[in-house]
Protein backbone atom coordinates (compact mmCIF):
# COMPACT_ATOMS: atom_id res chain seq x y z
CA UNK A 1 0.00 0.00 0.00
CA UNK A 2 1.59 3.12 -1.18
CA UNK A 3 0.21 6.50 -1.90
CA UNK A 4 -3.08 6.09 -0.44
CA UNK A 5 -5.31 8.84 0.23
CA UNK A 6 -7.76 8.26 3.70
CA UNK A 7 -11.16 8.94 2.20
CA UNK A 8 -13.41 8.19 5.42
CA UNK A 9 -12.62 7.61 8.76
CA UNK A 10 -15.28 5.42 10.80
CA UNK A 11 -17.97 6.38 8.08
CA UNK A 12 -16.93 10.36 7.87
CA UNK A 13 -16.00 11.74 4.66
CA UNK A 14 -12.03 13.28 5.20
CA UNK A 15 -11.75 17.00 4.68
CA UNK A 16 -8.77 17.61 5.25
CA UNK A 17 -5.60 16.28 7.88
CA UNK A 18 -7.10 18.79 10.73
CA UNK A 19 -10.47 17.34 10.46
CA UNK A 20 -9.13 13.91 10.86
CA UNK A 21 -7.10 14.66 13.66
CA UNK A 22 -9.93 16.22 14.89
CA UNK A 23 -12.56 12.84 14.67
CA UNK A 24 -9.79 10.41 15.97
CA UNK A 25 -9.65 12.94 19.08
CA UNK A 26 -13.61 12.33 19.71
CA UNK A 27 -13.96 8.88 18.88
CA UNK A 28 -15.07 7.15 21.65
CA UNK A 29 -15.70 3.69 19.49
CA UNK A 30 -13.70 0.61 20.27
CA UNK A 31 -12.20 0.52 16.64
CA UNK A 32 -10.72 3.13 14.40
CA UNK A 33 -11.21 2.33 10.93
CA UNK A 34 -9.68 4.27 8.14
CA UNK A 35 -10.80 3.15 4.48
CA UNK A 36 -8.53 4.21 1.60
CA UNK A 37 -8.62 4.59 -2.25
CA UNK A 38 -9.12 1.22 -3.75
CA UNK A 39 -11.04 -0.35 -1.52
CA UNK A 40 -8.43 -0.74 1.08
CA UNK A 41 -9.37 -0.31 5.17
CA UNK A 42 -7.56 -0.19 7.84
CA UNK A 43 -8.90 -1.15 11.06
CA UNK A 44 -7.04 -0.51 14.83
CA UNK A 45 -8.46 -1.07 18.08
CA UNK A 46 -8.58 2.19 19.60
CA UNK A 47 -6.86 1.70 22.96
CA UNK A 48 -4.30 -0.65 21.44
CA UNK A 49 -2.96 2.65 19.09
CA UNK A 50 -3.23 4.97 22.07
CA UNK A 51 -0.73 2.87 24.24
CA UNK A 52 1.10 2.52 21.01
CA UNK A 53 1.41 5.42 19.76
CA UNK A 54 2.90 6.81 23.36
CA UNK A 55 5.50 4.30 23.34
CA UNK A 56 6.31 5.09 19.80
CA UNK A 57 6.58 8.66 20.59
CA UNK A 58 8.86 7.72 24.05
CA UNK A 59 10.90 5.32 22.00
CA UNK A 60 12.27 7.50 19.34
CA UNK A 61 12.33 10.41 20.69
CA UNK A 62 9.52 12.23 19.17
CA UNK A 63 8.07 15.27 21.03
CA UNK A 64 4.60 15.38 20.21
CA UNK A 65 1.88 13.23 18.11
CA UNK A 66 1.51 16.15 15.78
CA UNK A 67 2.33 19.48 14.64
CA UNK A 68 1.00 22.69 16.35
CA UNK A 69 -1.13 23.96 14.13
CA UNK A 70 -3.32 20.28 14.56
CA UNK A 71 -3.92 20.55 18.52
CA UNK A 72 -5.58 23.70 18.06
CA UNK A 73 -9.46 23.20 17.90
CA UNK A 74 -10.67 21.82 14.88
CA UNK A 75 -13.27 24.90 13.32
CA UNK A 76 -15.44 23.10 10.47
CA UNK A 77 -15.43 25.34 7.50
CA UNK A 78 -18.15 24.07 5.95
CA UNK A 79 -21.59 24.91 6.81
CA UNK A 80 -23.12 21.53 8.36
CA UNK A 81 -26.45 21.75 5.78
CA UNK A 82 -23.96 22.02 2.70
CA UNK A 83 -23.32 18.55 1.59
CA UNK A 84 -19.70 17.15 0.41
CA UNK A 85 -20.53 16.66 -2.88
CA UNK A 86 -16.40 15.48 -3.55
CA UNK A 87 -15.82 12.27 -3.82
CA UNK A 88 -12.75 12.98 -1.12
CA UNK A 89 -13.46 16.11 0.79
CA UNK A 90 -11.91 19.47 0.29
CA UNK A 91 -8.54 17.99 0.65
CA UNK A 92 -8.17 14.51 1.08
CA UNK A 93 -5.65 12.63 3.57
CA UNK A 94 -2.47 11.83 1.04
CA UNK A 95 1.12 11.06 2.00
CA UNK A 96 2.16 14.17 -0.32
CA UNK A 97 1.29 15.33 3.77
CA UNK A 98 4.43 13.59 5.14
CA UNK A 99 7.02 15.74 5.75
CA UNK A 100 10.49 14.94 4.20
CA UNK A 101 11.53 13.30 7.21
CA UNK A 102 9.40 10.48 7.15
CA UNK A 103 6.77 11.43 9.87
CA UNK A 104 2.99 11.58 9.17
CA UNK A 105 1.78 15.02 10.57
CA UNK A 106 -1.21 13.49 11.99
Amino acid sequence: MNNQQVLKFNGTHIRNIHHLAHLIDMCKDKYLVFEFEDNYVAVLEREASNSASLCILKDYGIPSERSADLREPYVDPIDDTQALDQGFGDSPVSNLEIGFDGLVWA
